[in-house]
């Protein structure tokens, strides 16, 4: 009987993985090397990626040592004998809506001192300290601030979070700006650094302080630090892998798939990401692989959709604020061209821009770093990219049909997808015209004008 609790599942936490023997996939060997580095680290990837257990991994060896790592390459292949170190460890995440009265300065101190208490420091929050930035000033002098590991994950959550709100989002960036100027000026007191978040659009405008950041997002070495390789996916989950061709017949009545068709599958609806320069790794989403292999007999569902990582706000509200602005309807309907691939190079995919209303802030761009498009293929001073699996075309289709309609892709497929199937399957086909003229009076006439075929999939699957 296969153990679907060793699937980790909803876990970001490397403790947890430890504790309850969870299926971890050992990158410890790229850890110990970034873990070397003296500079600050940047990493960009989308949502659902595993970034978050990344940096929980640093945070156990930084503060721990190797007493869990035992069974892991990082131990097993001798690539560490640091000693350990306090970690002061940030999830922006978490203070990205605010209520109430609270500010977005007030969560982002009461989290600072927070993580200054969980590494074994008083707490000195008062009603003087104004901002992070005068809390790190008033910290930093004290004797026994020194060798500090600092972790921040998914730093641009609280800008992303309030794109459609320009005075919120520059009182964000000017904390964020001012909290990290206030590190570089004293970056004597850290042994190491390292960042992670979906966009890179903002790091000059908020990381302009560092002499140097060191930017791996598209670094060959480190292309499959979070993801897993076709190698990962088959030597860690081989178990589960055999248990969903089971699961799979066994629903369909048939022996429909086999061990290679199944992966063949599972290529076809979650491989195709790649994030190095060079294009040389690819690899699954892990969210969406995990929950298919904890219900196989479900089929090959888009999970990343379902669950909200297909959407992140800095999608959502950039296409809320500038639709019809920035972007043209017209231009989210070349779009549907499922095939589509752009020839572009890194500095497009990663523009320097300084606001939200800055004409460099490209849609392109942010469909790359939101996980929407993914380089397809390199040559010589380009990339070309395009859209990774058949999970994410759906999930683009849907987003797109969002923003063209005053229904969503849901609404319209309920209200016109039962009665297309009954016309295909009684070759009525006057009522499946009246059933398509209806769908296309939900949409502008600009809109209709470029429709390609790959949207009306939409309203039948």
């Amino acid at each position: 009987m296969i153990d679907l609790t060793k699937l980790p599942l909803s876990i970001t936490s490397f403790s947890q993985f430890a504790a309850n023997s969870m299926i971890y996939v050992d990158k410890t060997d790229l850890v110990a090397n970034l873990a070397r580095f003296r500079n600050p680290i940047f990493l960009s990837r989308p949502r659902r990626f595993g970034k978050s257990t990344l940096v929980s991994t640093f945070h156990e060896l930084f503060s721990n040592g190797l007493d869990k790592f035992q069974r892991l390459k990082i131990a097993t292949e001798n690539l560490w004998n640091d000693k350990t170190y306090k970690v002061i460890h940030l999830d922006l995440s978490k203070i990205k809506e605010q209520s109430g009265d609270v500010t977005f300065n007030e969560s982002f101190l009461q989290q600072l001192d927070d993580a200054f208490s969980h590494s074994g420091y008083e707490n000195i929050l008062n009603e003087k300290i104004k901002t992070p930035a005068r809390y790190l000033d008033i910290r930093f002098n004290q004797k026994d601030i020194t060798n500090l590991v600092l972790l921040i994950d998914e730093y641009d959550a609280p800008l992303t979070a309030v794109m459609g709100d320009k005075e919120e989002f520059e009182v964000r960036r000017r904390v964020l700006s001012n909290f990290f100027s206030t590190i570089k000026a004293y970056s004597g007191k850290f042994r190491f650094i390292f960042i992670t978040g979906v966009t890179r659009n903002f790091n000059d405008s908020i990381f302009s302080s560092f002499n140097i950041l060191e930017d791996i997002s598209f670094n060959p070495t480190y292309g499959a630090l979070v993801g897993y390789t076709q190698e990962e996916l088959e030597h860690y989950f081989k178990d589960y892998l055999e248990n969903a061709v089971t699961e799979l017949n066994e629903d369909l009545g048939e022996d429909k798939y086999t061990y290679d068709s199944l992966i063949e599958a599972l290529k076809l609806n979650y491989d195709g990401y790649s994030f190095d320069e060079r294009g040389r790794n690819h690899v699954y989403n892990p969210w969406s692989i995990l929950n298919f292999l904890s219900e196989p007999q479900r089929g090959f569902k888009p999970y990343w959709l379902e669950t909200g990582g297909a959407k992140p706000s800095l999608l959502v509200n950039y296409l809320n604020t500038f639709i019809d602005k920035k972007v043209k309807k017209t231009e989210l309907v070349d779009y549907l061209n499922l095939e589509f691939i752009q020839r572009t190079n890194t500095a497009a995919l990663s523009p320097t821009i300084t606001s939200i209303e800055d004409e460099n802030f490209p849609f392109f761009a942010i469909l790359y770093q939101a996980g929407y498009f993914t380089i397809k293929d390199t040559g010589i001073n380009y990339l070309e990219v395009g859209l990774p699996n058949l999970e994410v075309k759906k999930a683009f289709a849907e987003l797109i049909v969002d923003n063209l309609t005053n229904k969503t892709a849901s609404q319209l497929s309920d209200c016109y997808g039962l009665k297309i199937k009954a016309a295909l399957a009684a070759g009525d086909f006057s009522a499946l015209k009246d059933e398509f003229n209806k769908i296309l009076n939900e949409f502008s006439y600009e809109s209709v004008v470029s429709f390609k075929e790959p949207l009306f999939e939409m309203f039948t699957r």
